[in-house]
C-alpha cells in the first residue's frame, strides 16, 4: 500500500533560539539558504508524497504564507493552534484536517531539524507494525530518551516510560521521523478543528501514545539511520548546520542545497541573481544565495549570505551566517543575523568548523 500523505509538526516555540525565534518561527529559520520547513518538505516529495499537513503555533501567520496551497508538486493543508497541543494533539488535528486514505499509513517528520535520509526507504518498511520510527546511535541517546530494539527491530523500551517488553539488543535516539497507521492516534484526547483551528487537549506521541501501545501489546519497529541527523535547537547548532553543510563536512544524497548554483574554487557558491562586486574577495567557503548583494572590498570566509541579503562595500564577514533578508556593515564574526535580530555563536563551535575544514572534503 502506497504512502501518499505526511503530517509536518512545525508549532513548536523555538525558545532555546531567541532572539532570533522572536522574529521567524524556528521551521522558517535556513540552513544554506534553505528553510528548515522546506528541506523536510523536499524528502517527502522526492519519496513521492502527494499531500502535506502542517500544524503552526508560533508566529503563525508566516508558515502559511510561506506555503501556500501547493508546493512542489504537493498539495499543502495548514492548521493553526492557538494554544499548544503538543504533538499528540498536533497530530490529531492534522489528521483531522487532511484524513489519510483508507488503509494507508501517513508519514510523520518534525520540521525543525536537519536530517539526510532515504524517505522511499523508511515507507518499504513492513506495515505489520503499528508504527516504524527512525531511530539513530548517537552519543547523547540518553538525554533525547533511548528507545531500545531487539534483535529484530521490534521496540521494547521508551525512554524509560513502559517496563521492558523483551530483551533490549540496542538503544538509540528518536529522529522524529515515523510512518504510522492513522489508528495509533486513537489513544490521544480528541481535538476539535473549526475553519482550519484546533482546539483541545494538548498531549504527547512519545508521553502518551507509544508508550500506551506497547503496554498493550501492539507491535512498533525501529528502523536504523546512519546519515546526518540535527536538532537545530539553538543557535551553536543552527550555525554549525550551515557551515558543517557549506564546508562539506556533513555530505548528503538528500539535501541538495548547492543544486543549481555556480561552484567557484574552494567551495564557493554564487546562485544566479545574486550580485558580486568584482572587487569582493572570499577567503574561504561561502554561499551567496539570490537576490544578495555583496559590495565592493567585502571579504567573505566561512560565510552564508541568505537570499536577498546585503552586504556593504568593505564589510568583513567571517564565521557568520545571514538568514534571508539580513544586512551587514563592518565587521561581522561568530554570529548567525536576522534582519532585526542576531545571536552570537560561541567560539569552540567555530573552531570545530575550522578543524573539520582542514581534513579534506568529502564529496
Amino acid at each position: 500500500m502506497p504512502v501518499t500523505v505526511a503530517y509536518v509538526l512545525a508549532a513548536g516555540l523555538g525558545t532555546r533560539l531567541r532572539p532570533l525565534t522572536n522574529e521567524r518561527p524556528k521551521p522558517l529559520l535556513e540552513v544554506c539558504g534553505t528553510p528548515l520547513l522546506e528541506h523536510a518538505l523536499r524528502l517527502l516529495a522526492r519519496a513521492g508524497i502527494r499531500t502535506v499537513a502542517v500544524n503552526s503555533h508560533w508566529l503563525h501567520p508566516q508558515v502559511p504564507a510561506a506555503l501556500g496551497a501547493s508546493l512542489l508538486g504537493m498539495r499543502v493543508v495548514t492548521t493553526y493552534e492557538p494554544e499548544v497541543m503538543g504533538t499528540g494533539g498536533g497530530l490529531r488535528g492534522l489528521a483531522a484536517a487532511c484524513p489519510a486514505p483508507a488503509g494507508e499509513r501517513v508519514l510523520v517528520l518534525n520540521a525543525d531539524a536537519l536530517i539526510d535520509l532515504d524517505l522511499a526507504g523508511v515507507l518499504k518498511s513492513p506495515d505489520d507494525a503499528l508504527a516504524t520510527l527512525v531511530l539513530k546511535d548517537d552519543p547523547e541517546t540518553a538525554r533525547y530518551g533511548a528507545i531500545g530494539t531487539d534483535v529484530d527491530e521490534r521496540i521494547v523500551t521508551f525512554a524509560g516510560r513502559v517496563a521492558p517488553r523483551g530483551p533490549v539488543a540496542r538503544e538509540r535516539m528518536f529522529c522524529g521521523v515515523h510512518v504510522v497507521h492513522p489508528r495509533a492516534l486513537e489513544v490521544l484526547p480528541p481535538v476539535t478543528l473549526e475553519g482550519g483551528v484546533v482546539r483541545g487537549a494538548a498531549s504527547g506521541i512519545n508521553d502518551e501514545g507509544y508508550p500506551r501501545w506497547l503496554e498493550q501489546g501492539a507491535l512498533l519497529r525501529g528502523f536504523d539511520h546512519a546519515g546526518t541527523f540535527c536538532d537545530v535547537g539553538t543557535p551553536d547548532r543552527l550555525f554549525e548546520a550551515n557551515l558543517a553543510v557549506l564546508t562539506g563536512a556533513w555530505t548528503s544524497g538528500e539535501l541538495r542545497p548547492f543544486a543549481g548554483l555556480e561552484e567557484r574554487p574552494g567551495r564557493v557558491f554564487v546562485a544566479a541573481g545574486a550580485r558580486v562586486h568584482p572587487s569582493a574577495r572570499f577567503a574561504g567557503p561561502a554561499l551567496v544565495d539570490a537576490g544578495a548583494d555583496v559590495g565592493a572590498d567585502a571579504e567573505l570566509s566561512f560565510a552564508v549570505v541568505g537570499k536577498g541579503c546585503r552586504v556593504a562595500a568593505g564589510a568583513r564577514i567571517a564565521d557568520a551566517v545571514l538568514q534571508s533578508g539580513a544586512a551587514a556593515a563592518g565587521q561581522l564574526s561568530c554570529a548567525v543575523a536576522l534582519p532585526g535580530s542576531s545571536a552570537e555563536v560561541a567560539a569552540d563551535v567555530v573552531d570545530r568548523i575550522h578543524a573539520e575544514w582542514r581534513r579534506p572534503p568529502v564529496r
